[in-house]
């Protein structure tokens, strides 16, 4: 009896030693990922001034005492595609007099590559056509990347890379 306690106590610490493993090593990519990307601890958001796929233009200013979340992607990040949708969620989810969700394209051929890209996912939100100035002003090393800007227009938060539902709600809390 003595022996299955031991093993089972064993067992335990081993599976708990494989998770604490498991999200060391997802905490460091992620630090990895995101470590050339802008500060996004209070320094103020790069502006921008862009048309997006409807003609309308866009300001950041024009969102002054809402919080957003500044979506990078470009048409031919396959992970774009999978995270993408989760915008739409994300959005159906929040009220628009607090948060805004914005997607800029970066890195596309022309605007009909957009265009197909929007309109395969369904999207939503409304899509920005970004120049290569947004990637060097916000510092764009991969594709997705996320900012989120609080209400005075500084960065409050950041990402890179895939993220989840969930992931997107905790970071935009």
């Amino acid at each position: 009896m003595n022996k299955i306690k031991k093993w089972r106590k064993n067992k335990y610490l081993a599976l708990l030693m494989d998770v604490l493993l498991i999200v060391a090593v997802m905490l460091a990519i992620s630090w990895w990922q995101n470590k050339d990307t802008l500060a996004a601890q209070g320094q103020p958001a790069p502006v921008f001034d862009l048309l997006a796929l409807d003609g309308t233009s866009h300001q950041l200013e024009d969102y002054q005492g809402k919080q957003v979340l500044l979506y990078f992607f470009a048409p031919w990040c396959s992970i774009c595609k999978l995270s993408a949708d989760n915008l739409n969620d994300l959005r159906a989810a929040r009220s628009e007099d607090e948060w805004v969700i914005l997607m800029m394209a970066l890195s596309y051929g022309n605007r009909i590559e957009v265009t197909q890209f929007v309109a395969d996912l369904d999207l939503q939100v409304p899509v920005l056509l970004g120049t290569a100035q947004q990637m060097v002003d916000y510092q764009i090393q991969g594709f997705p990347t996320y900012y989120v800007i609080d209400e005075t227009g500084h960065l409050a938060a950041k990402s890179m890379g895939y993220s989840t539902e969930i992931g997107l709600r905790l970071r935009t809390w």
